[in-house]
């Protein structure tokens, strides 16, 4: 990857002010440093841009102080222009629209499995973001190898709020490290988008545990791109089509393989066990993907791997529907239960339920997680609601960062701007 270019700018013009109630304190001046601008960052970027006015604490002005992206970037401690965010935003699109036509042309899609994103003088920049006062550290990525940045981010007293799962499964050891880092600073780590978009899943179970529920098991459809694709099915849609809609509407991950194999829902699971202090890793994931295994081989004809999956995908479907069931893909948690024995669970995969479930009622890229608990014994806590798509899941960043800046003290010298800074 090209070392990121440094972009001088003028002082932009000063936002206007935010507007709180009479005799409410000034607003609380914050910055956000944010890595990605696809689907999720540009909506992070777009919503920041658009935030309305302020009317109940806590008053919060954000500022865009960093943009990055794997083809440049752009770093201003004063503000990065809107021009600017715009510039690489667009660019980012065209690289995107090009990408996707040459795998058109060539019935190819690139492998995600190596997908790092290098931060040229990463500790030069956290320094100069630590000295900023109120800062976020927004990963809109789906970057391998991020858990080194959060970790050097939080030890420096950065917040980080983050959409990407993959440092999240990383081993539980090295996950320890990221949120001891956040203990021993007092910033705050927060991953809310990462499991159902916007739903509000990671603090839902965070409130039963913490305040002493003990949940047994969690049934989930946790991906709102293969709750797309099994709806279109279920409504006739050859696969092959079902998988390029949702694509274009942006609910798959970079890589679409990940979510056909299940490896998106895999990872959403260990997040939410891990929630439940069970010891799981990835590895440890029961995995059944929604098509064969061969049809997923890195570096294959993908598209026409799946037209000629078509037929029998089509026949399984009439044949739900002639027996009221529908396809869904599921993901199944289990605790251990310390009366039986019986130790703690983690299925995912597609299953054929009956057409009273839960599940099989979600439409379009709607997720859902039932919870069963000492607290919840019969009638199971849904959270439903959609389970893909940008701008749910920016709410849920966005959300996720003013959570962050609530949950601390103002810091002293926040909102003081020095001269502007570049990438190296």
């Amino acid at each position: 990857m090209p070392t990121l270019s440094a972009r001088r700018e003028s002082r932009p013009s000063p936002p206007p002010p935010a507007v709180t109630p009479r005799g409410a304190p000034a607003p609380r001046a914050a910055s956000l440093f944010v890595l990605g601008a696809g689907v999720v960052g540009r909506e992070v970027l777009e919503q920041v841009s658009a935030l309305p006015p302020q009317t109940r604490p806590p008053f919060v002005d954000l500022r865009v102080v960093g943009v990055v992206t794997r083809r440049g970037g752009a770093f201003d401690v004063r503000g990065v222009r809107r021009s600017v965010v715009a510039e690489l935003v667009a660019a980012r699109a065209r690289r995107a629209a090009h990408a996707s036509a040459t795998a058109r042309a060539t019935g190819a899609i690139a492998s995600g499995a190596s997908n790092p994103l290098e931060l040229p003088a990463r500790a030069t920049q956290l320094d100069a973001l630590a000295r900023l006062g109120d800062t976020v550290l927004v990963d809109c990525t789906a970057a391998d190898g991020m858990e080194d940045v959060y970790e050097e981010a939080l030890a420096r007293g950065l917040h980080v709020v983050t959409a990407n799962k993959k440092p999240l499964v990383a081993p539980r050891d090295r996950v320890a490290r990221i949120f001891a880092a956040a203990a021993r600073s007092g910033a705050s780590f927060r991953y809310e988008a990462t499991v159902g978009a916007g739903l509000p899943i990671i603090g839902t179970l965070q409130g039963l545990v913490r305040t002493g529920d003990r949940v047994r098991s969690i049934e989930c459809a946790l991906s709102g791109t293969l709750g797309f694709v099994t709806n279109e099915l279920a409504r006739g849609a050859p696969l092959s089509e079902a998988v390029a809609a949702a694509r274009s509407a942006g609910y798959t991950e970079p890589d679409p393989r990940e979510d056909l194999a299940g490896t998106d829902v895999a990872r959403k699971a260990v997040i939410v066990a891990r929630e439940l202090g069970i010891p799981v890793e990835l590895a440890d994931v029961s995995l059944s993907p929604l098509v064969p295994a061969e049809a997923l081989e890195a570096g294959g004809d993908l598209p026409g791997a799946l037209r000629r999956l078509d037929a029998g995908f089509a026949r399984r479907s009439e044949e739900l529907r002639a027996r009221g069931e529908k396809l869904v893909y599921l993901a199944r948690i289990r605790a251990a239960d310390p009366i039986s024995g019986a130790p703690p669970e983690v299925v995912v995969g597609p299953q054929a339920v009956p057409l009273d479930h839960p599940a099989a009622s979600l439409d379009g890229s709607s997720a859902l997680v039932a919870i069963t608990s000492d607290r919840y014994p019969t009638a199971p806590l849904v959270v439903r609601g959609a389970g893909a798509g940008g701008p749910v899941t920016a709410t849920a960043v966005l959300s996720d960062v003013f959570l962050s800046l609530q949950s601390t003290p103002r810091v002293r010298g926040a909102g003081s701007y020095a001269a502007g800074g570049a990438f190296a």
